[in-house]
This record gives structure tokens, C-alpha cells and sequence, in this order.
């Protein structure tokens, strides 16, 4: 075979290839940043501006990129992607909360835990309800009690307070058997609750 001929031969394939990858979707989202989403079979990937997937489709529900992730679901649950596509959380968890401070909140079996801006767990899911302080931090609660978390996602105060209110000029006060409390973002008792 003569080199012309092979190289043609070889130029086609490319160019059917490139095409092979771009074409067959359902729907093809609008373009955002060099990114569309496109739909096949019922299923969501990502494609970039040249045609080139960048996920193939096969989750229910991808999400608009912030920051560069991307909530994605599949069968209920929920993950995280990052701008190349790659899975950086994976797809398990029930709920999964928006960013803030690079740590996101996720429930699985009905108990919430912390994930950092990686993808990995820096609290397990093991309470009731987790809620965000406004200096950094959390109030975590298990079976109608409160205690504090950190902002890194250690527990200061394992939950034992029947209330926790806001924090004013760093103490917050505390309420346990009908008295009131004080205690200070470490979690030290100020004034103890007895």
C-alpha cells in the first residue's frame, strides 16, 4: 500500500473516531466554560467544546459546576465530580449540601457527616442533624440533644445539652435539666449546668 493511501486511511479513521464520540446524544446542553452537558439513553455525561467526552453518560442528574464540582446522582444517591470528570466523591450518599468554608455536609442511612473540598470524610455520618455555626464550626445533635464540632470536624462536646443557643461575643448559652449554662467555643463550661 502506498503512504498516501495509508495516511488517508489513517486520516479518516481519526476524523470518524472524533465523530464517533460527538455524535448519537439525545440532547446537547449549551456550552458554559468550555463544557455541555449532553444526554443519552436517559443518562447525563459531559462533553468539552472539541466533541471530546468528558463523562461518559450514565448519571440521572449532573448539576451545575461551582468552583469547578459538580453534583452528580445516579439511582438517588449522590457524588461529586470535578471539572475533568473525575468522581471525587463518590455516588452514596443520600444528600450532599452545598460547599462552604471548602467542607460540605453529606447524609448516609439518615445521619449527616462532614466531607472536605477532596471528597473525604472528616466526620462520619453519625448525627441527627449537624448545623453550621456563623464564626466556623458546628452544632451536632443525636436523639434531641446538642453538643459542638470544630471547623476541622472534631468534637469538642460529645451532644449532651438539650439546647445550644447562638453564640454572642463567643459564649453561647446552654439549658439541661430545667438550668441554663454557659460555655465558650471550645466548649468549656463557663458557667456549669449542674
Amino acid at each position: 500500500m502506498s503512504r498516501s493511501i495509508v495516511l488517508t486511511l489513517i486520516t479518516l479513521l481519526n476524523v470518524s473516531l472524533l465523530f464517533a464520540q460527538s455524535e448519537g446524544y439525545d440532547k446537547i446542553g449549551k456550552f458554559d466554560s468550555g463544557r455541555a452537558k449532553v444526554q443519552s439513553n436517559g443518562l447525563y455525561g459531559i462533553i468539552d467544546i472539541d466533541g471530546n467526552e468528558i463523562v461518559t453518560p450514565k448519571y440521572e442528574v449532573i448539576q451545575s459546576f461551582k468552583d469547578q464540582r459538580a453534583k452528580v446522582s445516579l439511582n438517588k444517591l449522590w457524588g461529586i465530580i470535578d471539572w475533568n470528570g473525575k468522581e471525587i466523591v463518590p455516588v452514596k450518599y443520600e444528600k450532599i449540601g452545598s460547599f462552604q468554608n471548602r467542607k460540605a455536609k453529606v447524609q448516609l442511612n439518615e445521619k449527616w457527616g462532614i466531607i472536605n473540598w477532596d471528597g473525604k470524610e472528616i466526620t462520619t455520618p453519625k448525627y441527627d442533624k449537624i448545623v453550621n455555626l456563623d464564626k466556623g464550626g458546628y452544632k451536632i445533635s443525636n436523639e434531641g440533644y446538642w453538643g459542638l464540632m470544630d471547623k476541622d470536624g472534631k468534637e469538642l462536646i460529645a451532644p449532651k445539652y438539650e439546647k445550644i443557643k447562638a453564640f454572642e461575643s463567643n459564649r453561647a448559652k446552654v439549658y439541661l435539666n430545667g438550668k441554663w449554662g454557659v460555655i465558650d467555643r471550645n466548649g468549656k463550661e463557663i458557667v456549669k449546668v449542674n
